[in-house]
């Protein structure tokens, strides 16, 4: 049986051998913990990063000086928002008064300027009246003018008389009052106006009271 070699009671002839082994044992660590550290996340940078100090103004630290004057700013922007807001609301609360009050003006006036234009036939109504006391024959002619003046003046506001006798009955702008037998006309034909209708523009006003052919 060949006996070991024992590398540590070895001449001095072999001690070359036994650091040389050591050596290569020493590069083989230091390349493993190379690698290592190139796997492992660089935590100074990262400490460094977390250490680094807040931005501050320029020139200096932040002082209690400018804190404050950063805060004056912002009441002020706050207290000129909140006057801003103040005077729009009041302008709506009087956009929306303004607004009721010409509604009420609307409502109360609509008919202002068409009574207005109505003054000058009851002042031929009193005309005609104070004429009928020296001269009754005259009231038939101021009745026949004011009238006519009357009738001018609906026409002005797009109102119209209809035309209802001889034209077949309309139930939109007529209203049967009677039927009777009418040779002269046909069955369902207007012969007879007993109220007269009107219209405004395209709108029946008052519809004719009328009596109709039964044929």
């Amino acid at each position: 049986m060949k006996k070991e070699k024992n590398i540590f009671q070895s001449p001095d002839g072999e001690k070359g051998e036994l650091e040389h082994m050591f050596s290569r044992e020493e590069s083989k660590e230091k390349e493993e913990l190379s690698r290592e550290e190139e796997k492992t996340p660089d935590l100074q940078r990262f400490e460094e990063v977390d250490a680094a100090p807040e931005p501050v103004e320029e020139g200096g630290e932040i002082t209690m000086e400018v804190l404050q004057k950063k805060i004056e700013e912002l009441e002020q922007e706050k207290e000129e928002m909140k006057n801003r807001l103040l005077r729009m609301q009041a302008d709506f609360d009087n956009f929306r008064r303004r607004m009721r009050t010409e509604k009420e003006e609307m409502v109360n006036y609509a008919n202002f300027n068409l009574l207005q234009k109505l003054l000058p036939v009851i002042d031929n109504l009193e005309r005609a009246l104070l004429a009928s006391e020296n001269s009754p024959e005259g009231i038939m002619e101021g009745l026949g003018m004011i009238i006519k003046h009357f009738m001018e003046l609906l026409n002005k506001e797009g109102v119209i008389p209809i035309d209802s006798v001889g034209k077949p009955f309309d139930p939109n702008c007529h209203e049967a009052v009677l039927r009777e037998e009418c040779s002269d006309y046909p069955p369902g034909t207007v012969v007879q106006e007993l109220q007269k209708g009107y219209m405004i523009n395209d709108k029946v006003l008052r519809a004719s009271m009328v009596k109709v052919s039964a044929g």
